[in-house]
């Protein structure tokens, strides 16, 4: 049944139409999917049942349900959201965030249903391999959240599980990633990512980033230069909007400074082209309008895409240093 114009009140014709000016190839692209040349005029997703995107019109077409359309259609389609959500998620992606401040244009709070998480696989070896060998996090910082039950592995899929929690420690956010070759990358039905996931700590300090993984990484990080981990605040927004933020200010008031590590996005554009570092704009908006509100703020920028990058090329880099100076003990030993 055909939604009527007031079901999306919410959000404005402009919003609406920057949403659907997002780059689908982008969009598509930084969620997981590879795509390869298909015709002069197309690009094939792989392993995608038939997904095609036109760069020409910023439109898909997937075979295998006969469905096509633009990137909103795209997001309702292949991440299961519905228009609201979708254009959400694009204004997140993109930082179109609405300056309307009359009190007609507040999005309407739509009540979402019951998460849904994936089951649990007897046990976690596959995540905790993926999470320690593949992304180089620190397998203590692993043990822990999966002690707290925030990381475990999906059963039967093997995808690595990141719950953030709400009152009376209830699930109300889930994201999965994948573990294997083929990129996968979604959240799970009626996931709340107003809900952060969480390493919490003792002191004054919370640092912000985007995902789970660049939460642990960067404790991890911490950890390799011989700092306490453990101390501070981290959570992860889920996006680039500050909702979670909002939540977890309110629930430990005792905080006094933020830092902002979110995403390096140096390849970042605008639907126009136009060079845009999504994750360091979004940084600096939010250092300041934090600021404003009493708190000390900083911005912290990785060398890299992000914190997990960083982290893997500075575990390269010592492994290469390690098989450096172990040839030159052998060389020694060999003179000797």
């Amino acid at each position: 049944m055909r939604k009527t114009p007031q079901e999306y009140v919410q959000y404005t014709p402009e919003q609406i139409q920057k949403a659907n000016e997002v780059n689908l190839i982008e969009y598509a692209e930084r969620i997981g999917y590879q795509l390869e040349k298909g015709d002069k005029r197309s690009l094939h997703a792989k392993k995608s049942g038939g997904l095609y995107f036109f760069p020409d019109s910023n439109k898909y077409y997937h075979f295998t349900t006969d469905k096509s359309g633009g990137v909103i259609n795209f997001v309702m389609q292949f991440e299961n959201k519905s228009f609201p959500e979708a254009v959400e998620i694009l204004l997140n992606e993109r930082l179109y965030i609405s300056e309307f401040k009359s009190s007609q244009y507040k999005p309407m709070e739509k009540e979402k249903g019951e998460l849904i998480i994936p089951e649990k696989a007897p046990n976690f070896k596959r995540a905790y391999w993926y999470l320690c060998s593949v992304r180089g996090i620190a397998p203590e910082i692993v043990s822990r959240l999966m002690n707290e039950g925030k990381v475990y592995q999906q059963n039967l899929r093997g995808n690595c599980v990141f719950i953030g929690f709400g009152e009376k420690n209830k699930p109300r956010y889930c994201a999965m990633r994948g573990t294997s070759d083929k990129p996968f990358k979604m959240d799970a039905t009626n996931s709340d990512k107003s809900y952060p996931f969480v390493m919490e700590g003792s002191s004054k300090t919370l640092f912000v980033l985007e995902s789970p993984i660049d939460v642990m990484s960067h404790a991890s990080l911490y950890k390799l230069y011989g700092h306490n981990y453990a101390a501070d605040h981290r959570i992860s927004l889920g996006c680039l909007s500050d909702r979670a933020l909002e939540r977890h200010l309110k629930q430990y008031p005792e905080i006094k400074k933020i830092v902002f590590a979110l995403d390096n996005d140096i390849d970042g554009t605008l639907p126009d082209g136009t060079p845009h570092n999504h994750g360091q704009k979004a940084a600096k908006k939010y250092a300041e309008k934090y600021k404003e509100l009493g708190y000390r703020t900083e911005t912290l920028t990785p060398e890299f895409k992000d914190f997990n990058e960083d982290l893997m090329v500075l575990r390269s880099r010592t492994a290469v240093k390690q098989a450096v100076f172990n040839e030159n003990v052998y060389d020694i030993e060999a003179a000797q």
